[in-house]
């Protein structure tokens, strides 16, 4: 008993229907945008899938570790845990951070923001320190307390 297959060959159009298509052809490759009316539609809305909010600069630069502190989870407390002492860090850059960071809604940066905040303003000499970067304080304090 022998079994004698016999193979085809494939015609033109047959090649060019499971053939991957080339970059430069002529059909666009280019998805169909999205309808508006489609974020309401119950059928296209993954109510557990990630919110799409961009990462703001807190958390960013949070995220890098930019930010001299890191959150120390206890059983009943949270507290921070200074790289080095509050004291010697500078202000310039990380007072304006941390008060932009009081726009945060997400943990660990409402925690850290706030308690980083309050910690600076509470060393010794956080006055002499604080008082140049008033103007650059300001407004993102006023934008705070108006998003909340």
């Amino acid at each position: 008993m022998s079994s004698h297959i016999q193979i085809k060959p494939k015609t033109a159009a047959q090649k060019s229907k499971t053939s991957s298509p080339l970059p430069c052809s002529p059909e666009p490759a280019v998805k169909p945008q999205p309808k508006p009316s489609d974020k309401l539609n119950p059928k296209t809305i993954d109510p557990f899938g990630a919110y799409s909010r961009p990462t703001s600069a807190f958390a960013a630069t949070y995220a890098k570790g930019g930010i001299p502190c890191r959150l120390v989870h206890g059983s009943v407390k949270h507290k921070l845990q200074w790289e080095c002492l509050p004291e010697t860090v500078p202000f310039d850059p990380l007072l304006v951070t941390l008060a932009e960071g009081l726009r945060e809604t997400k943990h660990p940066y409402t925690f850290v923001s706030k308690e980083g905040f309050r910690e600076l303003l509470l060393v010794e000499g956080a006055t002499e320190k604080a008082i140049p970067l008033l103007p650059r304080l300001v407004p993102v304090l006023k934008a705070t307390l108006k998003t909340k």
